[in-house]
């Protein structure tokens, strides 16, 4: 294998975005590539196997060295003071996108002590979230469920073919997608009304046709809806008002907010 080398590819998900509110980043880790170990002071992040399967070797409190393998569409939270690499072991290529916090650097060393503080207990890697919420369209899952107040939301969208999203816009939150399978349409880039009896004429809002490997953002008090050309998947980040949610139109005569409905263990 390749020891202690950075990312040697990535692509920054969020570069053609003004100012954006969180990280996101796509990484390809050839096969039998070990990364160096990394260390954020003061930033979470998130990490999801998109494609292929990833050794995360973190650095536990007891300054030793635990593994866990992760498979396509799961990952993990390394929170601030984490020390942790990343490795293939397998004979292909893998895909991981990390999402987060932007807020300081990340430090970065062949030996994991050298990121260690003496003094300072190390916090370790945890699981991603497989909290799952049913959608008329199909469903999601909520990576970042299980942190505690997190500054930013990681999700999977998962759409059957022939379904579409609500045309919906929301007052605060800012989101990103980026297709990993099939197609969807995409109506985005209008700027929603104020007043929230308006019709939406459709027709004028700008539409793309995106696949594997493209996505797009949504700033606040844009109008947006995907269309699902085929089966597709994404994996979304945005920031944390997941219940901001402004429904123009909706298949299902969904209503504005948060549907308790979709939750698991809601009272139907």
């Amino acid at each position: 294998m390749t020891a202690g080398t950075a990312f040697e590819q990535s692509k920054d998900l969020v570069d053609n975005t003004l100012d954006p509110p969180y990280s996101f980043i796509e990484h390809t880790l050839p096969a039998g590539c070990t990364t160096s170990f990394r260390r954020h002071r003061v930033d979470h992040r998130s990490y999801v196997v998109i494609s292929g399967a990833v050794v995360l070797e973190a650095l536990d409190a007891n300054e030793g060295i635990t593994s866990t393998r992760h498979e396509r569409l799961t990952g993990w939270h390394a929170p601030p003071g984490s020390v942790y690499r990343l490795v293939n072991p397998t004979g292909t290529e893998a895909l991981v996108i990390e999402a987060g916090t932007r807020i300081g650097e990340t430090e970065v060393a062949i030996d994991a002590a050298a990121l260690a503080e003496p003094g300072t207990a190390t916090r370790g890697c945890t699981p991603a979230a497989d909290y799952l919420v049913d959608k008329p369209w199909g469903h999601e899952v909520w990576y970042t469920r299980n942190l505690d107040d997190p500054p930013y939301a990681l999700k999977k969208i998962h759409m059957t073919a022939g379904h579409q999203s609500s045309l919906q816009s929301h007052q605060f939150k800012s989101e990103t997608n980026y297709v990993i399978e099939g197609e969807a349409t995409v109506l985005n880039g209008l700027p929603a009304p104020r007043d929230l009896s308006s019709v939406i004429d459709v027709d004028r809002i700008p539409v793309a046709v995106h696949g594997p490997r493209t996505g797009w953002s949504s700033a606040p008090n844009i109008l947006h809806r995907v269309i699902a050309r085929s089966t597709y998947t994404s994996i979304e980040v945005s920031t944390n008002e997941l219940d901001d949610v402004i429904r123009w139109q909706d298949d299902t005569s969904r209503g504005n907010g948060r549907i308790d409905a979709e939750h698991p263990g809601s009272v139907q």
